[in-house]
C-alpha cells in the first residue's frame, strides 16, 4: 500500500486534474456557446444582406436587420463579461443566493431573447437546499443543450422540463430538429473527439455528481436529453 503522503499527493492531483477539468467545460459551455452563437447570427446576417445591392439596402430590409444586430452584441457583451468573472472565481454569479429554478428560468429568458427561439419550460416541485454544484452542473448542461439545439439542430423551439423525484433532480431537453446518430460516450470505444467536446462534458458532469445521463436522437426525428442528479451531494 502507498504510504500516506503519496496517497494524499495523488487525491491532490486528482482533485486539481478534476477542478481544472470543470473550468474548461465551464468556459466551452457558457461565454464560448454565446460566442457561437453571436457567430451564427451573424452569418444569417451576412447570408440575407449579400444578394442585395447597395440601392436595396438603402431602400428597404435594413431595419428588419437591427435586431439580429442587438442580439449579437448581447450575446458578446455576456460572453466578454462571463469570461472575466471565470478569471476572478471561476464559479457563475449568485448562484448559491438563487434557486434553481430561478436559475433555469433566468437562462431560458436568455435564451429567448438572444436568439430569438422560442423555450417551452415546465418546472414542477423541487426538493430544497440543492446543492451549489448541482445547481451549476444543470445550468451548463441546459445551456449546451440550448445552444446545441439554435446551432445545430436548426431549431426555433424547444421543450425544457424540470422537476424533483425524490432526492433527485430531474432535467429533460427535446426539440424536433435535424437530430443526429450520437457517437459512443460509454465504455472503451466512447468518443474523444474535439467535435463532441459539449457532449462528453455533459456526460462528464453528470459522472462527477453520480447522476445519470440519456441522449436519444437519429437523424430527421429530433433530440432529447434526460438527466437525473442527486439534490445533495
Amino acid at each position: 500500500m502507498p504510504p500516506k503522503n503519496e496517497l494524499a499527493s495523488r487525491r491532490i492531483l486528482s482533485v486539481t486534474e478534476e477542478e481544472l477539468s470543470r473550468i474548461v467545460l465551464d468556459i466551452h459551455d457558457g461565454p464560448v456557446q454565446n460566442l457561437f452563437a453571436a457567430l451564427s447570427l451573424l452569418t444569417r446576417l451576412q447570408n440575407g444582406i449579400s444578394h442585395l445591392s447597395f440601392e436595396q439596402l438603402q431602400s428597404a430590409g435594413v431595419g428588419e436587420l437591427i435586431p439580429i444586430v442587438g442580439q449579437v452584441e448581447k450575446l458578446i457583451e455576456s460572453s466578454l463579461h462571463e469570461i472575466k468573472f471565470f478569471l476572478g472565481t471561476f464559479r457563475p454569479p449568485e448562484f448559491h443566493r438563487r434557486s434553481l429554478a430561478s436559475i433555469v428560468e433566468g437562462l431560458v429568458f436568455q435564451h429567448e431573447e438572444w436568439t430569438g427561439s422560442t423555450v417551452e419550460l415546465n418546472i414542477s416541485t423541487l426538493p430544497d437546499n440543492i446543492a451549489l454544484p448541482i445547481k451549476i452542473a444543470l445550468y451548463r448542461i441546459l445551456q449546451e443543450a440550448l445552444s446545441n439545439g439554435f446551432r445545430h439542430a436548426e431549431v426555433d423551439r424547444q421543450w425544457v422540463k424540470l422537476w424533483g423525484e425524490d432526492e433527485m433532480i430531474c432535467l429533460e431537453v427535446v426539440d424536433q430538429g435535424k437530430g443526429f446518430e450520437p457517437p459512443p460516450l460509454e465504455g472503451p470505444a466512447a468518443t474523444e473527439l474535439e467535435a463532441h467536446i459539449g457532449l462528453r462534458g455533459m456526460r462528464d458532469r453528470v459522472a462527477l455528481l453520480d447522476g445519470e445521463f440519456q441522449l436519444a436522437s437519429s437523424p430527421g426525428k429530433g433530440t432529447r436529453i434526460l438527466v437525473k442528479m442527486p439534490a445533495y451531494v
